[in-house]
């Protein structure tokens, strides 16, 4: 028998809850994950832990906000995902009361309903409530260490021990204060100064080895415990303390134009850290993360090397510094771990995708690669290809140039109410702010005017050829930026009239990509079977693509990306040369390409072997059985066993990974 638990919601909201549950496939609403079943706790336990679900299941097929970053399925797993429902259906409340008192009823419910049919996707919807994601500055813990409201007050850390475990310590708060990436991208410009200090061996800076031995009069063993301090902290940031994830963290590194507009700026007892300390830090830290890898396979921190421009009438836009690029490319090799941004010395990248002006507001992107102190308090994505079907169903003729025109006066109106989603989100969010509920922003850390409200897209491919266009061919490419520059021209207007910052990017859509595609085809309007939404310029899985190609149409369509796009180059061999990785990427700076990353398939066998090769099921070092294969299921590398159900089934097997090329 039912147990009676009232809730005290809105007679409204209920009222259209219920409309909604006549109208539509009950699909719909175990898709949104507001069943009924899901609601019910006792039901959500039982089949948490039912026999089925005890070996071989992806938190990911059983989670209503999947995440590949989830890997086990214990009590704190359980703590974490099975109230998320009810979470779930609050939030869309507080949304749509949100909406309601800043717009109308009709408005509230119109996204409402536009969620539930995957018109557009909220972005972790279940918890409106906390910002998606930022780019902190580790600065501010140099200089005023961690001062957390009188509920811990800890002093500037005065040996480089003491800071990582500052940042550590913060690392792990700002990771359950917010959605998505805790940024870090100076991290390694501050552990420079301190790096200093250590060498310089003066009476009032030096560290300490835990054996008390002093470190400064000896600069071998000095650093020797500055690696084994940077080893500790890429596995500490790999420890699962958000919900049985690692927190989604982000480092950067920084060629010489870079740092040299930087470092001015990173004043530490007295001194900015020495340029060549840096480059030396920089070198290290990808040496230790390879050192992990090689036993494990590290997810964290999301590294991204950051590439500036250089512009002359002989050579037009090239790579500024080449021995930067030279050691990357190195290190690069033998995992193919690191992001690559290339863009402007005004422009930095702080997430996966999120890039940002350091001249106004910043460049962030949802990976957690951008300027210090940017990022993204929410993202809301549009389904492309149901608005395109949407397009060809008012024109009759089917004509692709109407159907494209019909499409951009769709986007107007569909990213419009993006922006009334984003703006609700960020007015409730302010009230938090008011209570005192997210004390990282009175506490200095963060700041809500330096955060983007995004608008995301999904599935620009498929949505292209549903009205008729190939983006691999001239008129495909321009209706790419027709498409494109509609939705910037509304954020850029959104922008003015509300006062806030919005911009626009590629969603890695690990979730979103899929459950859009699953609703359209619940509502029959999915008749291409597709089973997910590209979350590239050009799906992975698409055949008769090469390198060259993704490259080319990356370079076309990235400016347009506000916020971001990530271009995945997947390689079926380990590249041997570092001659052939620089290769790449001057390619790629050369077609205009502002992130992107070299993707292989990274297996470990039985015997715990590190080795590359898509498809291969011996390892080649002793012939053992290859249990576990790790790759970017978006721009982080992760097993892709914790994959959900459809990209382990359909995306992963039709992966193209090309030979090495060179």
């Amino acid at each position: 028998m039912p147990l009676l638990l009232p809730q005290t919601y809105d007679e409204a909201f209920v009222a259209l809850i219920e409309r909604l549950r006549m109208k539509y496939p009950a699909e719909l609403f175990l898709l949104e994950g507001i069943h009924e079943t899901q609601l019910d706790i006792n039901h959500m336990s039982r089949e948490y832990f039912s026999s089925a679900n005890r070996k071989g299941a992806a938190t990911a097929d059983h989670s209503i906000d999947p995440n590949a970053n989830v890997s086990g399925r214990d009590v704190i797993t359980f703590n974490y995902e099975v109230p998320k429902p009810i979470m779930k259906l609050n939030s869309l409340f507080n949304l749509w009361n949100s909406v309601r008192k800043a717009d109308s009823i009709e408005a509230a419910d119109a996204v409402i309903e536009a969620e539930l049919t995957g018109r557009i996707y909220i972005n972790d919807s279940w918890d409106i409530g906390r910002p998606y994601c930022f780019n902190y500055s580790t600065l501010d813990i140099a200089l005023g260490g961690l001062k957390m409201g009188g509920r811990l007050d800890i002093m500037p850390p005065k040996s480089l021990s003491t800071l990582l475990h500052q940042i550590e310590q913060f690392t792990v708060y700002a990771a359950n204060s917010t959605l998505g990436a805790t940024g870090l991208a100076d991290m390694l410009l501050v552990i420079s100064r301190y790096v200093d200090m250590i060498l310089d061996g003066s009476k009032d800076s030096r560290a300490y080895y835990d054996h008390h031995v002093c470190v400064g009069t000896n600069k071998k063993e000095a650093w020797v415990f500055i690696r084994e301090s940077l080893i500790h902290l890429i596995y500490t940031l790999n420890w699962e303390f958000r919900g049985n994830q690692s927190p989604f963290t982000n480092v950067s590194l920084y060629d010489r134009p870079f740092l040299e507009k930087l470092l001015p700026a990173y004043v530490i007892n007295g001194a900015a850290p020495k340029l060549e300390t840096v480059q030396a830090v920089q070198e290290m830290f990808l040496d230790c993360f390879n050192e992990v890898l090689s036993r494990d396979p590290a997810t964290f921190p999301v590294v991204t090397a950051c590439f500036s421009l250089d512009h002359n009438e002989e050579k037009g836009k090239h790579i500024a510094d080449p021995d930067f690029l030279r050691m990357v490319a190195k290190k690069n090799l033998k995992y193919g771990f690191i992001n690559f941004y290339i863009g402007e010395t005004s422009t930095l990248s702080s997430c996966c995708r999120l890039r940002s002006n350091i001249n106004d507001l910043g460049y962030a992107n949802s990976f957690g690669a951008g300027s210090t102190k940017i990022g993204s308090l929410g993202v809301c994505t549009l389904n492309l290809p149901a608005l395109a079907r949407e397009a060809n169903a008012d024109t009759a003729d089917k004509n692709r140039g109407a159907a494209l025109k019909s499409m951009c006066e769709i986007l107007v109106q569909a990213t419009s109410l993006v922006a009334t989603i984003n703006h609700a989100k960020r007015e409730f969010i302010k009230d938090r702010i008011e209570r005192d509920s997210l004390p990282l922003y009175s506490l200095g850390f963060m700041d809500l005017n330096h955060q983007y409200s995004t608008c995301g897209f999904t599935g620009l491919y498929e949505a292209l050829n549903i009205l008729g266009y190939d983006i691999l061919e001239h008129e495909g490419l321009a209706a790419a930026k027709r498409i494109l520059t509609t939705i910037n021209a509304v954020n850029d207007l959104q922008t003015s009239l509300l006062g806030t910052p919005h911009n626009m990017e590629q969603v890695p859509g690990e979730s979103s990509a899929v459950k859009l595609a699953k609703k359209d085809s619940i509502l029959g309007l999915n008749p291409e079977g597709y089973p997910l939404y590209s979350n590239q310029f050009i799906p992975l899985w698409e055949e008769g693509v090469d390198l060259l190609d993704r490259i080319r149409i990356q370079g076309e369509l990235d400016s347009f990306c506000t916020g971001g796009a990530i271009c995945h180059l997947n390689v079926g061999e380990r590249i041997e040369k570092a001659e052939t990785m620089e290769a790449l990427v001057l390619h790629a700076a050369a077609c205009g390409v502002v992130y992107f990353a070299v993707n292989y398939a990274i297996n470990k066998c039985a015997n715990g072997h590190m080795t590359v090769g898509k498809d291969d099921t011996k390892c080649p070092m002793c012939g053992a059985e290859v249990t576990d294969t790790f790759t970017r299921v978006v721009g982080f590398l992760t097993n892709t066993k914790h994959w959900n159900s459809t990209r382990r089934e359909h995306d992963w097997p039709m992966r193209k990974f090309y030979n090495k090329a060179g």
